[in-house]
């Protein structure tokens, strides 16, 4: 089981506490949006709809609190870590595009455009030039955020997804535009300059040797591999109780 001493290398426990979290809370509510599309299962809509808000909340904030601390390390060394984000870019984009394709093959009518990964990737490239105004992305994000609310009211072409602004007749089970992610994405940011100035800890936070904090940390640390994972597992598992579900092409 993972221990205190793992955390003595320079990870902080708190972080991947965080992303264990956001990450049990969305394969949780991919499984209840996955009876919803493939069983009709309508129950409780209205709290589904916010604990999925949550979820992606919590999962994008601490994303950007993990881009200050990993940036704010890294200039240390090199002060044009261009290349580095643009690998990371490539990756988190690359695998986005990959989920586009298998939905648009595989998932009638489902497919995801511009997910979470697709977001978190131009994301890690966008956040470079936000970086240096720290404490003041507060009012970078109020941007973003609020700027949504005008966005989202705009019809334009499919290149313009990106942004928050759809076409007609658009759907998708998963959609991540700029407006208004990148505003939570910049909250991360902030709590990073305030809590981890320079990509460190102000105070020392010993780690609980409780199991289920020790279980989340762990989960916390595997989040792509999991995220990868869980929906093929999942409707996998759906299919094997159900069969075949309505929208899946084979």
């Amino acid at each position: 089981m993972l221990g205190a001493e793992v955390y003595s290398r320079g990870r902080f426990w708190e972080v991947d506490f965080l992303r264990g979290i956001g990450i049990t809370m969305m394969v949780l509510s991919n499984f209840v949006t996955d009876l919803q599309l493939f069983l009709n299962y309508s129950g409780h809509p209205f709290f589904w709809k916010a604990f999925a808000y949550a979820t992606a909340s919590i999962f994008v904030f601490v994303s950007g609190l993990s881009f200050w601390i990993s940036y704010s390390r890294t200039i240390k060394k090199n002060p044009r870590p261009y290349a580095k984000y643009f690998r990371r870019f490539l990756k988190l984009f690359g695998l986005g595009m990959l989920i586009t394709v298998v939905t648009y093959l595989f998932l009638d009518g489902m497919t995801i455009y511009f997910g979470i990964l697709h977001f978190l990737g131009v994301a890690t490239l966008l956040a470079i030039p936000f970086y240096r105004f720290g404490k003041l992305n507060l009012l970078w994000a109020a941007f973003f955020i609020f700027g949504s609310l005008w966005v989202r009211n705009l019809i334009g072409p499919a290149w313009l997804l990106p942004l928050g602004i759809t076409f007609k007749g658009f759907s998708s089970p998963d959609y991540f535009p700029v407006f208004p992610w990148f505003g939570v994405y910049l909250l991360g940011l902030t709590a990073g300059s305030v809590f981890y100035p320079e990509g460190m800890r102000k105070k020392e936070l010993r780690i609980p040797a409780n199991p289920l904090v020790l279980a989340l940390c762990v989960a916390g640390r595997h989040t792509l591999g999991i995220y990868l994972v869980h929906q093929p597992l999942l409707v996998g598992l759906l299919m094997l109780i159900y069969g075949p579900l309505p929208g899946i092409s084979l």
